[in-house]
């Protein structure tokens, strides 16, 4: 290559990285653009729900049909095209990484990412992305939780401490707070053993879904404000570990939805087994909700996504079934599996459950 070639070649490639670093800032722009008209939308949707419970209000609950369809398709257009804002958001961010990526590659190694490398990049970002909001949802399940439970406990020892510094302390009066701290670190340890499983159901590997759920729905009874009643086949079909983890998950989100957000008297947890699939149901009687009136945002709305793209990964359908008022159902299909995949993990399964249950007997 003679050495004027190269140096067009030199100045292609700065080219391109100019190109690149406009392009970056182009779509910056365009990405603060977007989020302030997504902020502007919350806002926007905010004022119309608004709107319909101060008109409900003022009429008493008699509004005509004709107004409250008016008032609920203003909402959810303003619902819609928040979601799409906040889709395009991502994307752009998504795209703004990529970019990055690219300038960086062609910088130094002289080279742009393939196909391959921008689908893997992308895919990667999204795994970050549902990991982060996972650690966003667990930080406030631990602050709402076990966090709440003890600075409560420590509260009361530091005022026992105060009580004690006095002369006029009784015996009576100590005893009473002390059984009060007991019963609060008592209730934080319950609520973090609880928290632990949720987070990594072992029990799947050993003993099955049916087990696991049997176990997670007797601590769910002890917290929940509405009535659990379960139901549960004596067995089921062969599932994948896929399958039984996604249905686990579906359950553990619908149930957490009931205990948060529903304000139900009862709660109905069914699996029925059909020859082709076996169904999941998790029905409550609480105040209900408009499914597409939900919007995914960091204090939540995500949990409905996540039953969805959890079923969709291991081939199941999930439907959402509610109303304002007329509560929620949460119906989870999973096919049977065809192959002997399954049934060979379960063979294997039950090998592990066998040894673990010897290594006992032993110990």
């Amino acid at each position: 290559m003679s050495e004027g070639t190269a140096q067009i070649l030199s100045n292609l490639t700065r080219e391109a990285e100019e190109a690149i670093t406009s392009l970056e800032r182009h779509v910056v722009t365009i990405r603060a653009r977007v989020d302030t008209l997504a902020g502007e939308l919350e806002q926007q949707r905010i004022r119309v729900q608004l709107r319909l419970e101060e008109r409900l209000v003022e009429a008493a609950g008699q509004l005509s049909e004709e107004e409250v369809a008016e008032l609920r398709a203003l909402e959810d257009q303003v619902v819609s095209d928040l979601v799409r804002a906040q889709a395009l958001s991502r994307q752009l961010a998504g795209f703004l990484q990529l970019l990055a990526v690219s300038r960086q590659q062609l910088s130094g190694a002289g080279t742009l990412p393939d196909l391959d490398a921008a689908k893997n990049l992308l895919v990667r970002q999204a795994m970050v992305r549902a990991q982060e909001e996972e650690r966003r949802r667990l930080a406030r399940e631990i602050h709402d939780g076990p966090a709440q439970v003890l600075a409560n406990a420590i509260l009361t020892v530091q005022y026992l401490a105060r009580l004690a510094e006095r002369s006029d302390l009784r015996g009576e009066l100590l005893q009473q707070e002390l059984a009060r701290v007991e019963s609060a670190l008592r209730e934080g340890l319950s609520e973090t053993r609880q928290f632990m499983f949720a987070l990594q159901p072992t029990t799947l590997q050993q003993h099955g879904l049916l087990r696991t759920i049997a176990l997670y729905t007797e601590t769910v009874r002890r917290h929940c404000p509405a009535e659990l009643n379960v139901q549960l086949p004596e067995s089921l079909p062969p599932l994948t570990p896929e399958q039984e983890l996604a249905a686990f998950r579906v359950i553990q989100e619908a149930l957490h939805n009931v205990q948060r957000h529903a304000h139900a008297r009862h709660c109905w947890l069914r699996i029925s087994v059909h020859p082709s699939e076996i169904v999941i149901e998790v029905i409550d009687d609480g105040q209900g909700f408009r499914p597409g009136a939900v919007v995914p945002t960091s204090s939540g709305g995500f949990g409905l996504q996540g039953m969805r793209e959890r079923a969709e990964l291991v081939g199941g359908q999930l439907e959402i079934q509610s109303e304002p008022g007329h509560g929620t159902t949460i119906r989870l299909r999973l096919p049977l599996a065809t192959s002997g995949r399954a049934s060979d993990m379960e063979n294997e399964r039950a090998e592990e459950a066998r040894v673990t249950q010897q290594k006992e007997r032993i110990a």
